[in-house]
């Protein structure tokens, strides 16, 4: 980890000018004769704000120190336009300590762990923080309502109020200072839509249909790898799982049985049985790459844009056209990777996996409630991160200087700078501004629209009307004595049953033959306890 604030500040940045001086006495002495008044007259100072009003004073210059996950694609940068409007417009500077965000989760463990825990910690999920909620090592952001503002006027307006009460403790307060987004799922699968027309295959609409395109497909191109997939294969099975009714891959293993109305250990049920069984048959038929668990993204990329691949899971977030551009070169001139609308699974289920209106959020140490400048920084992060001031600065930067209104009140990132119709321009607005980056919990929508080609966003807005993604499961509130023994059970089952995952699709277990032999495994190892303590939360949760 790595600190990024810097003790040379430019002038007319990081240090008040004398003006601002002079107006800052001036405020402390009208302050001191407020005082004076309120003792002589014996009101209580306390009476004198209440509800919404302002009650921090941001004419002193404030630092924060905040974990922030690095993108090494647009790495941070000290002269950020960003920050500099956070210094110019709350007096706040941020020393910003750096993290890989390709590789956070160590870090944030690491960080979370060592109990030095910075001002701000960001992009934090809700199972990652548990553990350090419930011993009391996060600042409880209910305790603090009434100084949130624009927060909770952007949860009345947008109503998420449930949300935000999935988001609390067995204790119901919440943790976790949380960005929303739409409930439209960017993970899709993908397919060779010249090969598909080519040969009139048609769009599959089940997965049957699919195998048996491929595997036409793959006698026709010898050497293929039809289904293939990079990290480690735990996006690929996420997918499939969700057609399949589970969870897998790293949406985790905790399954919500609505019909049932309990909780069960996901590779223990029929779903997962029927699941590794298509996977297998994938697999022996030599339509699922054997490298699917193993191979980086550049040779993921590779198959991908050299014709070596014809299905896969990806984000379609900025199109597809980087890859058929790269088909092209690759002496592929007709290529194309076009977006394919959910096939049903064998079990007659037609789902992507559940899109949490959750985005991702940020905690605070429960030490910064004992720190002076504790009211200045939930001021600061309710503007930031809920106020339409805060939300514009982030998303589109500021006015002449990144974007222009347009006359429908829409807005456009000025020449120069790239967006989806200029994308040669010579700067970036999270490369170059820091736009996009520290404080962007929640979507603004016609910002995230305007990143996405036309037909993307009409094939997304579809599937969301379809309501391909699976619903997410309800929220469970588990005790610090259950964590800890789901956390010690976990140790010795989920390694084996990730392990065994790869084992059925591969071959070397058979699911019709072995799933006696590897539910008792399962239950040696604990799922059963697993079970109870879930299904225990969920009735003491009612």
């Amino acid at each position: 980890m790595v600190s990024a604030a810097s003790s040379d500040k430019p002038e007319n940045r990081f240090r008040p000018t004398a003006g601002s001086a002079a107006g800052s006495v001036l405020v402390r002495c009208l302050i001191l004769m407020i005082l004076l008044v309120f003792i002589m007259t014996g009101v209580p100072v306390s009476a004198a704000g209440s509800g919404d009003q302002d009650y921090a004073d941001d004419s002193q210059p404030v630092t924060f120190t905040v974990l922030y996950n690095n993108d090494p694609n647009a790495p941070f940068r000290e002269d950020w336009l960003i920050l500099e409007e956070y210094w110019n417009r709350k007096n706040v500077e941020l020393d910003i300590r750096l993290g890989d965000d390709d590789n956070y989760s160590p870090t944030l463990t690491e960080v979370l762990d060592s109990g030095n825990i910075p001002d701000i910690v960001l992009k934090v999920y809700p199972d990652v923080i548990e553990p350090y909620a419930s011993s009391g090592l996060l600042l409880a952001f209910s305790d603090y309502e009434e100084h949130l503002p624009h927060f909770r006027s952007y949860v009345a307006e947008h109503q998420l109020e449930t949300e935000l009460d999935a988001l609390r403790a067995s204790n119901g307060k919440y943790y976790i200072l949380p960005g929303f987004q739409r409930p439209m799922q960017v993970q899709q699968w993908a397919y060779r839509k010249d090969l598909f027309d080519k040969y009139q295959l048609g769009v599959p609409s089940t997965f049957e249909e699919l195998a048996r395109d491929l595997a036409f497909l793959k006698n026709l191109y010898p050497g293929t790898a039809p289904i293939t997939a990079s990290w480690g294969g735990a996006h690929l099975m996420a997918m499939f799982g969700a057609s399949f009714g589970i969870p897998a891959g790293w949406s985790g293993n905790r399954y919500y049985n609505r019909a049932a109305d309990s909780w069960q250990y996901a590779p223990a049920t029929p779903n997962a049985r029927a699941l590794y069984t298509f996977l297998h048959n994938c697999y022996k038929e030599g339509l699922l790459d054997p490298a699917v668990y193993t191979q980086d993204y550049t040779e993921y990329l590779e198959k991908l844009t050299s014709g070596k691949a014809f299905f896969t899971a990806t984000w379609i977030t900025s199109g597809l056209a980087p890859w058929n551009e790269e088909l092209e070169k690759s002496g592929v001139p007709e290529g194309e990777w076009a977006p394919l609308p959910v096939p049903e699974s064998p079990l007659g289920i037609r789902a992507l996996p559940p899109n949490n209106t959750f985005r991702k959020g940020l905690v605070v140490p429960a030490s910064a409630a004992d720190k002076p400048d504790f009211h200045r920084l939930l001021e600061f992060l309710d503007w930031a991160i809920y106020s339409e001031e805060g939300m514009e600065l982030t998303s589109w930067g500021v006015e002449g200087i990144t974007f222009a209104y347009n006359n429908d009140g829409s807005r456009s990132y000025l020449p120069g700078i790239s967006a989806i119709d200029t994308p040669e321009a010579e700067k970036t607005i999270k490369r170059d501004f820091g736009l996009d980056a520290v404080f962007n919990l929640n979507e603004d929508s016609g910002f995230v629209d305007s990143k996405r080609p036309e037909d993307i966003n009409a094939f997304l807005q579809a599937s969301l009307e379809r309501g391909d993604a699976a619903a997410p499961a309800p929220g469970l509130k588990l005790t610090s004595v259950q964590l800890q023994a789901l956390k010690n059970l976990s140790v010795r089952l989920d390694a084996y049953a990730a392990d065994a995952f790869i084992q059925f699709v591969t071959g070397r277990l058979d699911p019709e033959h072995d799933w006696s032999r590897y539910i008792e495994e399962l239950d040696n190892r604990g799922f059963i306890s697993v079970e109870l303590i879930w299904n225990s939360a969920w009735q003491a949760g009612r």
